[in-house]
């Protein structure tokens, strides 16, 4: 049955649906009709059902209007045993996209996952580092092995490289990473910057190799980023003429690229 039909409630079953989800399936009707403000104002009536503070969350994220969105995703939060309830009873495959990294996005969904993901997303826009790294830490003691979680616990143990037992739990916890995926090319990035910061030069230039070996599918700006800390560690090293070549092989790709211009003084 197409999902407009299955959000169709008839004469008598809105007389025994309650009102906050009927708002709910109201909200829902009107975003799939691409009606987003008619969808927000339905489902911000029904916010003590946590789906639909889910749904107006990931609505208030995308308009930017960060401290709406946090208020929603907290109640969905606070009754995390709820969530979902509804999306499954009207068969609603309810799932949002997350920017992970600049160039790395996840797939999210209304459980607690997806939703301290958006909170993670949304203090991070906000310069809350420490609120970013509780709910990452949360999510960590979940799944340590969860690719997308332990890419944005990388990240943001990353903003403090001088932290050198945050840094040694960043290499612990990406041993076992090898580079299948877009997201393991990531986190593989900041497992070399990880151990570049231990003062490990060496095993960071092979974590970079690592990670530059599969291009298929990898975002071009992130293969760029990691041939540049590859090369600046070749410099850092004595291995001059080394990273003069990766350095003019990324000049030819991007001559904006950081400071590369500079670095081999052809720069305007």
């Amino acid at each position: 049955m197409p999902q407009r039909d299955r959000l169709q409630l008839g004469f008598f079953q809105r007389l025994v649906t309650p009102k906050d989800e009927k708002r709910f399936v109201d909200g829902i009707r009107a975003l799939n009709d691409g009606d987003q403000d008619s969808a927000l104002a339905a489902l911000e009536e029904a916010l003590d059902l946590p789906d639909a503070a889910w749904m107006a969350g990931m609505i208030r994220l995308r308009r930017e209007e960060l401290d709406a969105a946090k208020g929603h995703f907290k109640q969905a939060l606070g009754r995390l045993d709820d969530l979902g309830t509804l999306f499954g009873k009207y068969e609603i495959a309810a799932q949002a996209s997350l920017p992970i990294t600049s160039d790395i996005f996840a797939h999210v969904f209304p459980r607690e996952r997806g939703t301290r993901l958006a909170l993670v997303e949304i203090a991070q826009l906000q310069g809350r580092h420490d609120d970013a790294m509780t709910h990452v830490e949360r999510l960590m003691e979940i799944d340590p092995t969860d690719p997308v979680v332990l890419l944005s616990f990388a990240e943001l143990a990353l903003d403090t490289p001088d932290d050198r037992a945050l840094m040694d739990r960043v290499v612990r916890a990406t041993a076992h990473v090898e580079n299948e995926t877009p997201v393991d090319t990531a986190i593989l990035l900041y497992r070399g910057r990880a151990m570049a910061a231990l003062g490990l030069p060496d095993a960071a230039i092979d974590v970079f190799t690592l990670a530059n070996r599969r291009r298929k599918d990898r975002p071009e700006a992130l293969l760029h980023q990691i041939r540049y800390d590859r090369a600046a560690l070749y410099h850092e090293t004595g291995q001059r003429a080394r990273a003069r070549r990766e350095f003019e092989r990324l000049y030819a790709a991007d001559p904006g690229f950081e400071d590369v211009a500079e670095r081999l003084g052809v720069g305007g």
